[in-house]
């Protein structure tokens, strides 16, 4: 709770509620603005002391990837003390999820997830020959309540946080809320305890991966999918829940539609829903901001797939490699910033490498003004720091010279006055 209350998390909670001009623009959000520092203030001591409730909410109908659900939706002053608790809690629960879940994780998101699927298949192809896919009915609304605060009494002992987080998973009749912040890294902990330790530690299941309710698990045959199969369905049901009649199990030859794309060995492309929403979208809309948002969303998706004539096709504009734009990372101090690992000048004494440039005035713990040399060892990318006179007046004479840069040297050592030892390039 000390974590929770803290101001910079309550402040961070605040801003990331409060947010855009859409938001802050409203007669609440204006209202938050105003009072800032007091509604942080209360916030902060009604989660301290276990007193904070959510006031209340209204449900509204939402069409999600095809499907109608019911969300609920929260006043802004409740999100920022729940963004608040799951901030904090979120950050505790992500060291307990196995590497390959996403959704609703920091650092991990749908393009990580099938990032790490492409290079399980590359690096096994015969191992992920077939597919197991499946999803889990109706995921929030079918969740135990109790068998969920087991989970997260077995990870926090807090006796406030506990209260607090029993109110976020009994805000419902039953289940557990759609719209409330909560309910993502709860929901996930629900999983990783009842389903994806148990496959992945005790079952030993290699390529097994979870976004949110829908799973996919690659396996070498289909009898060793059915086996999994078996286990996963056992699992659930012993946590009440139940996976829907569509799930089966097919060569990846076919396609694997996970993540909003269709996965195949060797290439990846669009699902079919997503190339025809965007296409509806664009012909429907006039504003040309509105158009400029729905390409840079699409290209947010197409860029990670196998779909560049299909992006030129859709919006009439090119998509450009990274490469091609030239566009490289300029430090507001104007320093320049050399790839590599930082190693003792010490360990490469006597051996032959490439020094490629240098900066100075950098401040270390050593020092200040000490000049940082890029340099290859091996052909690969390293770095040293020096504050040597003498090495900065040879590389300044260096830089001078036409293509002066790179060149191969070797760092010696030489004694001076009373034993003292100087490096030197030779």
């Amino acid at each position: 709770m000390e974590e929770i209350t803290a101001y910079p998390n309550m402040e961070e909670s605040f801003r990331a509620v409060v947010r855009g001009s859409r938001r802050k623009g409203s007669r609440t959000g204006r209202a938050l603005l105003a009072h800032k520092e007091e509604v942080i203030a209360e916030l902060s001591a009604r989660l301290a002391d276990g007193s904070y409730t959510i006031s209340n909410y209204h449900e509204m109908e939402v069409m999600e990837a095809g499907k109608l659900r019911r969300i609920q939706v929260l006043p802004m002053k409740d999100r920022i003390a729940i963004h608040a608790v799951m901030n904090v809690v979120d950050e505790h629960l992500r060291r307990r999820f196995i590497r390959t879940t996403a959704a609703s994780i920091k650092g991990r998101g749908m393009h990580d997830l099938l990032g790490c699927i492409r290079r399980d298949m590359e690096a096994d192809p015969e191992g992920t020959a077939y597919c197991y896919k499946l999803d889990v009915r109706k995921y929030y609304e079918s969740v135990s309540q109790d068998r969920l605060m087991e989970c997260v009494r077995r990870v926090f002992k807090d006796r406030t946080l506990l209260v607090l987080l029993e109110r976020f998973v009994r805000m419902m009749p039953s289940g557990i809320s759609i719209g409330l912040r909560s309910s993502q890294g709860l929901g996930n902990l629900f999983l990783s305890d009842n389903l994806d330790h148990h496959v992945k530690d005790k079952c030993g299941v290699p390529y097994y991966y979870r976004y949110c309710d829908d799973i996919v698990v690659l396996g070498k045959a289909k009898s060793e999918l059915w086996k999994v199969r078996d286990i996963i369905h056992g699992r659930l049901s012993l946590a009440g829940l139940e996976v829907k009649p569509n799930e089966r199990i097919f060569p990846v030859s076919e396609g694997i539609d996970f993540l909003g794309y269709v996965i195949r060995p060797g290439y990846t492309l669009l699902r079919k829903r997503v190339k025809q929403n965007f296409a509806r979208k664009m012909h429907g809309i006039q504003s040309k901001r509105r158009k400029r948002e729905l390409v840079a969303s699409f290209y947010g998706m197409a860029k990670h797939a196998d779909s560049i004539r299909l992006f030129n096709k859709l919006t009439g504009k090119e998509m450009r490699d990274f490469k091609s734009l030239n566009v490289s990372y300029k430090p507001e101090d104007g320093k320049k910033r050399f790839p590599g690992t930082v190693v003792s000048i010490r360990e490469l004494v006597n051996l032959p490498i490439v020094v490629k440039d240098f900066e100075t005035g950098i401040k270390t713990e050593q020092g200040e003004d000490r000049c940082i040399v890029a340099i290859e060892l091996n052909g690969e990318p390293r770095k040293f720091f020096t504050n040597s006179e003498e090495m900065k007046n040879i590389l300044a004479q260096i830089r001078e010279i036409p293509d002066g840069f790179p060149f191969e040297t070797t760092i010696r050592t030489e004694s001076f006055g009373k034993g003292r030892t100087k490096y030197v390039f030779s």
